[in-house]
């Protein structure tokens, strides 16, 4: 099932954890998303300093080298037209992120994340 207007929107998923980042990138490549993965803090630190071209970002809130919360000012800097989305298992974290477009709470149906993608990106034609 494709979502109609996401083909080719890029993402970059920052999740540490290997089941959760394999699962989630494979969905969203089957959605038509490009989707590119960092594994940690220092990689996303990486990746955002390398000139970046994404249209969103899901960041996680909690990694294991780093406080995923600690990347929002850096992601705002590097990507301003990207929309942020916060993916977090941590209800508590969504109040205190005043500079995320959106909340996606961890454990919450994969069609819940598309209709947030499909709310914050701008179709494709």
């Amino acid at each position: 099932m494709k979502t109609p207007g996401m083909a080719r929107q890029r993402l970059l998923l920052v999740e540490d954890d290997p089941g959760n980042r394999m699962t989630l990138s494979m969905l969203l490549e089957d959605e038509g998303f490009t989707v590119v993965t960092a594994d940690s803090f220092a990689c996303a630190t990486q990746l955002l300093g390398d000139a970046p071209r994404y249209d969103a970002v899901l960041l996680d809130s909690r990694l294991g080298d780093g406080d995923g919360l600690s990347l929002i000012p850096l992601v705002r800097c590097r990507l301003p037209a990207a929309k942020l989305v916060l993916v977090t298992g941590w209800q508590e974290e969504a109040g205190r992120c005043e500079r995320v477009d959106a909340v996606f709470q961890k454990g919450r149906h994969f069609d819940e994340l598309l209709a947030c993608l499909a709310r914050l990106l701008p179709p494709r034609s």
